[in-house]
C-alpha cells in the first residue's frame, strides 16, 4: 500500500508525463493531418474562437482576484512539492522513465485506435487516422476542463463537435462518440466497480 502522499505525487508525474506526452501527439498528428486533404475540414469553427475567448476571460477574471490567484498559488504549490521531487527520481532512471513514458504513448495511441475503430464501425472511413488523432486529442483537452467526474458529459460533446468539423454529419458522430465512451470508459467503471468490491472482501486494500 502506498501512503496518501506517495500516491499523489506517483498522480502527479504520471500528469506530468501525460501533458507532454500529450503536446508531442498533437504536434505529430497535426503535421500529418495538415499535409493531407484532411486539413481544410479540421478549421475550427466561429464557435470555437467564442469559446476559447470565453474560457481565456473566466481565467483572468480568477487570475484578477486575490482569492483566486491565492488558492491557485496554493494548489500549484502543493502539486509541485509533491511531484517534482518524485520526477527528479524518475528522471535518474531511464528505464523508469522508459516505462513510464512507454506507457503514457501505448494508452494514447489505444484510445485513438479505439474511437478510429468506432468511427469506422459508424461509416466514417472518409476520416483519416491523423484527423481522429487531433479530434481526440483535442477534444479530450478540451473536455477535461469542465470539472465533471471523468469528464462526463464534456468530452462526449466535445468529441462530437471536433468530428463534425473533422467532416462527419453530426448524427453519426455523436454514435461514434457514445460507442467510443461505453468501450474507454463506461465497460472499465463497471469492472472496476466489481475489482473493487472483490479485493476489499479479500482486505486487499
Amino acid at each position: 500500500k502506498l501512503s496518501a502522499a506517495d500516491a499523489a505525487a506517483s498522480v502527479g508525474v504520471t500528469q506530468v508525463m501525460s501533458f507532454a506526452v500529450f503536446g508531442v501527439l498533437v504536434v505529430i498528428s497535426a503535421a500529418i493531418a495538415g499535409s493531407s486533404n484532411a486539413a481544410k475540414a479540421l478549421t475550427p469553427p466561429h464557435w470555437a474562437y467564442i469559446a476559447l475567448a470565453i474560457l481565456v476571460g473566466l481565467a483572468l477574471i480568477v487570475l484578477a482576484l486575490p482569492a483566486g490567484r491565492k488558492q491557485i498559488l496554493r494548489r500549484v504549490v502543493a502539486v509541485a512539492n509533491q511531484v517534482i521531487p518524485r520526477l527528479l527520481d524518475v528522471a535518474q532512471r531511464p528505464v523508469k522513465l522508459a516505462q513510464g513514458i512507454g506507457g503514457t504513448v501505448l494508452v494514447s495511441v489505444a484510445y485513438i485506435l479505439c474511437l478510429a475503430a468506432s468511427v469506422r464501425a459508424v461509416g466514417g472511413n472518409h476520416i483519416p487516422l491523423a484527423s481522429i488523432a487531433v479530434v481526440y486529442l483535442a477534444g479530450n483537452a478540451a473536455g477535461s476542463f469542465i470539472p465533471t467526474p471523468g469528464g462526463i458529459g464534456a468530452v462526449e460533446t466535445a468529441l462530437s463537435l471536433a468530428l463534425a468539423g473533422a467532416g462527419m454529419h453530426p448524427a453519426p458522430a455523436i454514435t461514434a462518440v457514445l460507442l467510443f465512451r461505453t468501450v474507454t470508459f463506461w465497460l472499465p467503471v463497471l469492472v472496476g466497480w466489481v475489482s473493487l468490491h472483490y479485493l476489499q472482501r479479500r482486505d486487499a486494500i
